[in-house]
């Protein structure tokens, strides 16, 4: 995988493949660590079997590299990942940290692209997308408001497609992730 958007899509469509309902990813960027939280309502996992390549649920191929290529970037960078299964019934809180500075770190790739991707592809699963604002979660995308206020087609409109890619895009900017490596974010004037 060439990038983070990479990796997080792999997240994201394993979530969705799995069944979940509902995925909740929260990102922040703060002193040149980025930090990923994915937390979804499916079935759950079995900790011990995600980030070996030789263990997958696919019925498609036999190895699951996803994970074990996710703990290595961020253990790269010295970060880490983090998996825990919500409870009995189900939910998986996957979580990620990557050092930014470090040599080995991986550029953004395109996020914005990533979750306009997942709200298309996967329109029966909610999602929504946080960056934590001090103490505020600041909801960037909620796909389930946004179903209420549209129907199916106009979400599939290019039109509106573009206008939720620019607004999560600006979101990330202000908060100094751009699609290569980071930036100083961009502050508001007061």
């Amino acid at each position: 995988m060439k990038n983070i958007a990479d990796h997080l899509f792999d997240i994201l469509e394993n979530s969705a493949k799995a069944g979940a309902s509902e995925v909740q990813v929260k990102i922040s960027f703060n002193k040149k660590k980025f930090f990923c939280q994915i937390i979804d309502s499916g079935p759950g996992i079995e900790i011990a079997d995600v980030i070996d390549p030789f263990v997958t649920t696919r019925k498609t191929r036999r190895v699951g590299l996803g994970l074990p290529l996710l703990k290595k970037t961020a253990e790269d960078t010295l970060g880490y990942l983090k998996i825990i299964r919500l409870n009995k019934k189900g939910g998986t809180s996957l979580e990620f940290l990557i050092n930014m500075f470090h040599i080995d770190a991986k550029p953004f790739g395109d996020l914005a692209r990533v979750f306009m991707d997942v709200l298309i592809a996967w329109p029966q699963m909610n999602l929504k997308l946080i960056i934590p604002n001090n103490s505020i979660d600041n909801v960037i995308l909620d796909s389930e408001k946004i179903k209420e206020e549209l129907n199916l087609e106009a979400i599939y409109s290019s039109q509106i497609q573009n206008f939720i890619y620019e607004t999560v895009k600006k979101e990330l900017i202000e908060k100094g992730i751009d699609d290569h490596f980071s930036i100083e974010p961009k502050r508001k004037n007061s």
